[in-house]
């Protein structure tokens, strides 16, 4: 039976922007109740790669900052978050709970 590798299959799930979507909802809703940031960081690491793949280009100068975020070990700031959901063509939606 061949084996799939989990991170090329789920790069080319996050490429669906409804994927990704769900995806960082789901991991920003975690973070929410057990405030691992890191968790959060790496799934919108995932959707910035997901999305480099897809355009088969290096990182794109909107990307940079989360990268740079990342290999520094800090926490995006709200102002990058915004920045690199815009990159990869999301928003930030508030709805009721």
């Amino acid at each position: 039976m061949p084996v799939k590798d989990y991170r090329t299959d789920l790069l080319v799930r996050l490429s669906n922007p409804d994927y990704a979507a769900l995806y960082l909802k789901t991991a920003l809703d975690e973070t929410m109740k057990d405030g691992d940031r890191e968790a959060f960081v790496l799934a919108l690491k995932n959707v910035v790669e997901a999305r480099q793949v897809m355009q088969e280009s290096s990182v794109d100068a909107s990307s940079k900052p989360l990268q740079q975020v990342l290999t520094e070990g800090e926490n995006p700031t709200l102002e990058t978050l915004v920045a690199v959901l815009s990159s990869v063509g999301l928003t930030i939606d508030f709805k009721p709970a």
